[in-house]
């Protein structure tokens, strides 16, 4: 397993906070694989860890609830 693979228990947890945030919880699991796949992106686009790149978009999606 390389530095870059987060176990997929990560889709669980993320689709708890998104379930937190009032999604519907099959909802929840897609846009958290969807995250932690933009996640990927990002840290390779900014040489970042993926871990560094999903927190970044989760405080992202969570001021955007708060916002809104």
């Amino acid at each position: 397993m390389g530095m870059t693979d987060l176990p997929d228990d990560n889709v669980a947890e993320i689709a708890c906070i998104f379930v937190n945030l009032g999604a519907p919880e099959k909802q929840a699991e897609v846009m958290a694989s969807q995250l932690l796949k933009r996640a990927q992106q990002i840290a390779e686009e900014r040489n970042i860890s993926k871990v560094e790149a999903t927190e970044t978009l989760l405080k992202q999606v969570i001021e955007a609830r708060q916002g809104a």
